[in-house]
């Protein structure tokens, strides 16, 4: 029964040296996709505010004046911004366009102070567009009625969809119509959805193109080429794969002379 039971335990320990040969190597590799994403890279802004309002503080009642900073400009009949950035998704067409520059507008020895500032067109994924600044304004007394930063002081209607292979986006005078939240900034001298010079604006942009996803049959070419690289090159420069299948061939034929050996002594005993 002893020597039964030895011989039993020789060929467990065969088998399992065995199974250590058939063990498959395995190994992971982490994927991160790129986003495709078109980022501004340049652009104008063109924008009169409001004719009629330009009037009324140049002339003899407001007896007022207006002034540009910070890169914003003035010309006959259009304030200008330039340049532009931001980011638009060429799947949805949504992402926005932003330009820094000030306009201060003064009457009335101050009562009126107006400052439109650092406009942003942004573009929602149903095509429409708004524009947002910001804005601080007093009300009839001088107070301040409003200010506050990047606020949707316009609506812009439909602009449509952006071509992202084009590189270009153009959008020539385009209505504008005061907000609810706009209305404030003029001391709510023209009431929501009042009519507002229209604008121009246009940008360039540069699209990354996305990495491409690996087929799962690379994937297993590369896990093979790593497993490999990892058996057979090591710092030590010795060669561990050889060492390791013949280490494992003699424990299989040890194993097995042993419970041969146990085997035929056990028939002679009987």
């Amino acid at each position: 029964m002893k020597r039964t039971t030895m011989a039993r335990a020789a060929l467990a320990a065969t088998i399992g040296a065995a199974g250590l040969l058939a063990l498959p190597a395995t190994a992971s590799a982490e994927q991160t996709d790129a986003a495709e994403t078109c980022e501004v890279t340049g652009g104008s802004l063109s924008w009169g505010i409001k004719e009629s309002f330009r009037a009324y503080i140049s002339g003899s009642i407001a007896n007022g004046s207006w002034e540009t900073s910070d890169g914003a400009t003035y010309e006959t009949p259009s304030f200008g911004w330039t340049p532009a950035t931001g980011s638009i998704d060429p799947q949805t067409g949504a992402g926005q366009v932003s330009f820094t520059g000030t306009v201060h507008f003064t009457g009335h020895d101050g009562i009126l102070d107006m400052t439109l500032a650092n406009p942003t067109v942004q573009f929602g994924e149903d095509g429409n567009a708004t524009l947002l600044l910001d804005t601080r304004g007093t009300d009839t007394s001088g107070a301040v009625a409003v200010d506050v930063t990047q606020e949707p002081i316009a609506e812009l209607g439909a602009l449509g969809p952006i071509d992202a292979e084009s590189g270009t986006a153009t959008f020539a005078d385009v209505p504008v119509a005061l907000s609810e939240q706009g209305a404030p900034a003029f001391a709510d001298f023209y009431a929501p959805g009042e009519a507002l010079d229209p604008l121009t604006v246009s940008f360039e942009f540069a699209c990354a193109e996305p990495e491409p996803e690996p087929t799962e049959a690379a994937a297993d070419d590369e896990s093979d080429v790593e497993t490999t690289a990892a058996e057979s090159d090591d710092s030590s420069g010795t060669p561990w794969l050889p060492i390791g299948i013949g280490a494992a061939v003699v424990v299989v034929a040890a194993g097995t002379g042993t419970a041969l050996y146990l085997r035929r002594r056990g028939n002679q005993a009987e």
